[in-house]
């Protein structure tokens, strides 16, 4: 009886907060948006679509081949990659996401054992524009069901809560889920396989990968006008460090909205000497940007951030050595 209680008066806290509320929704791109194929080529799935795996319906989206390789050398097409993108969801600006799963059904064909790298819901998947995984991430070492591909075709869910402080690749990192960083063409589900090892060779299938996202927004009374709901608040005061500093500095900010970020470094005469960072920022999301470097002449220097609406200037010092 007692346990009973408990969950309605756990059910009933959930309710007050707000009206709880899901979506699922499956890719439109696979291995083809952000930068890729740029990045990786066709990464063993180039005859695949995203209509592959929309369904649970016995058409497979396959890698070729993947050849083991020795545990002293790689092999060409030993380890395989996904990444689905554009999964078109459209939570609402005022909402708070609770809950983020991703339903996977595949197996493996072939007698070699093959097991996961990395999955991780991500952010985008070109690295080089900054964060690109995120939250918690399910990696090659931990314990898992679905961790060694199966042979028979099964379903796996990959739960992580909206906020937490166990995302990254070492379990040790802060994130926080918001609907501009869900609702965003470039958020998706990455899969990267650990390196076929032995000999022969293994083919991977995948049937269905969806995303559900649980989220609650506030009751009717209580809900901000779309207006309300896009104020932002100041910028944060950044964290510049070493300052002063001999042979490199870096800049830390917090992104105060989502949207275009531009982080410039001019002389004390105010002629700009480079562009330090240009690129879409996620609101609440901390950046690093390298700032000086040993080449940089002795002297003074502004840096100005320019964050939508907020701006922000402050000095750097370069000491010679």
């Amino acid at each position: 009886m007692r346990k009973y209680l408990f969950l309605l008066v756990m059910l009933s806290a959930y309710c007050l907060s707000g009206f709880a509320q899901s979506q699922t929704r499956t890719a439109t791109f696979l291995n083809n948006l952000n930068s890729f194929r740029q990045v990786f080529g066709s990464q063993n799935y180039s005859g695949a679509t995203a209509e592959d795996v929309e369904a649970d319906d016995n058409i497979y989206a396959s890698t070729k081949k993947l050849n083991a390789a020795s545990r002293t050398r790689n092999s060409v097409n030993s380890s395989s990659g996904l990444a689905l993108q554009g999964f078109g969801f459209t939570i609402p600006e005022d909402a708070t996401i609770q809950n983020i799963s991703v339903k996977v059904r595949r197996f493996k064909s072939g007698a070699l054992p093959i097991k996961d790298y990395l999955i991780s819901v991500m952010r985008r998947y070109d690295c080089t524009e900054g964060n690109c995984t995120y939250g918690l991430m399910w990696r090659n070492g931990d314990a898992y069901a679905g961790n060694v591909y199966p042979d028979i075709e099964t379903e796996y869910d990959f739960l992580q809560s909206g906020s937490g402080n166990d995302g990254g690749f070492n379990h040790d990192e802060a994130y926080q889920w918001t609907p501009a960083m869900v609702n965003h063409q470039f958020f998706g589900v990455r899969i990267d396989s650990y390196r076929l090892e032995g000999r022969g060779s293994v083919t991977v299938h995948y049937d269905l990968v969806a995303v559900t996202v649980e989220y609650s927004v506030p009751e009717a009374g209580t809900r901000k006008s779309p207006d309300a709901a896009r104020e932002t608040k100041p910028l944060k005061e950044p964290i510049v460090y070493p300052n002063p500093f001999t042979s490199k500095s870096n800049i830390q900010f917090t992104a105060a909205e989502t949207g275009s970020a531009v982080v410039e470094l001019y002389n004390i005469t105010g002629v700009k000497i480079r562009t330090l960072f240009s690129a879409n920022v996620f609101q609440g999301q901390t950046y690093n940007v390298p700032a000086g470097d040993a080449q940089l002449p002795t002297g003074v220097y502004v840096y100005m951030i320019l964050n939508g609406k907020q701006k922000h200037t402050g000095r750097i010092i370069k000491l010679e050595q």
